[in-house]
């Protein structure tokens, strides 16, 4: 992989002033690819909006899990607005930088703030299947997730910050003769010093320990789910409650592991090119 795509801004011309008329070819593609950007972006801004609107005005589903699927939405939306946007503009109308004193600062400020809604939305999964495990585990308490959800946002928010700033140290400012400036992370010409290898770690990890955390915790619900008993003891009261959590929880962990197959589809190509 010769060059990062997860900056928006990259190296696209090598150093051509001027640029040939596009072949016929070469339109239907970036209009293709215009089009499924547009497409992808519409979706990502309407569908979490829909999810942020019905959560945030239904007193009923301000759960747990439902704050970390609207967190999750929120993160998803900055995405959005910053990622895909980026890669909108640097594939179609490839943008360039700007040098002098504030080109590298803002370059490594650009890259830091691209990561942290990343790693919080990949964090905010690993913390709805913490809920799920404990909703099927013990249907009838609240799990320490949902008891303390507005540390465990917080928490994720701070460490996806943290865990973010040492990317920006990976950041680079290149200047191609007769095109400009241009911010880029170069993963396959990143200098491996030990920040360096620290960032990359991190980055590795925070896939790497979410989607292990999801694939037990989930594999243990799924499990308990199909062994599991009609309950025969205790009151009849008691026991309708049982039910009617477990058959809540069931429906909830079907939806959140579709999520989690689709988060592994969408994710781990790129992981196996880092690697």
């Amino acid at each position: 992989m010769e060059t990062s795509s997860i900056v928006p801004w990259k190296i696209n011309n090598q150093g051509n002033t001027t640029s040939a008329p596009l072949s016929t070819t070469k339109s239907v593609i970036l209009a293709s690819l215009a089009t499924v950007y547009f497409i992808t972006i519409f979706a990502s801004i309407f569908g979490n909006s829909v999810i942020i609107h019905i959560i945030r005005t239904r007193h009923f589903l301000k759960t747990g899990t439902n704050c970390l699927i609207l967190n999750q939405a929120c993160a998803d939306l900055i995405i959005t607005f910053t990622v895909m946007t980026g890669m909108l503009g640097d594939d179609l109308f490839h943008r360039n930088w700007f040098g002098g004193d504030w080109g590298l600062p803002m370059c490594q400020l650009l890259v830091w703030l691209q990561f942290p809604a990343e790693y919080c939305s990949i964090w905010s999964l690993a913390a709805i299947a913490v809920d799920r495990y404990f909703a099927v585990t013990r249907p009838l308490h609240l799990s320490p997730i949902s008891r303390h959800i507005k540390l465990v946002i917080s928490v994720l928010w701070l460490w996806s910050f943290a865990s973010a700033a040492g990317m920006a140290t990976m950041a680079k400012l290149t200047f191609v003769n007769g095109t400009g400036y241009f911010c880029l992370i170069n993963f396959s010409q990143v200098e491996m010093n030990a920040a360096s290898i620290t960032s990359m770690s991190i980055l590795i990890l925070n896939f790497v320990v979410p989607l292990v955390a999801m694939t037990v915790l989930y594999s243990i619900v799924c499990w308990r789910l199909l062994s599991r008993d009609p309950p025969g003891e205790g009151a009849a009261n008691q026991d309708q409650r049982h039910e009617e959590a477990m058959k809540t929880a069931k429906k909830v962990t079907r939806m959140m592991i579709v999520v989690v197959v689709l988060f592994v589809l969408c994710w781990f190509p790129f992981m196996c090119l880092l690697v």
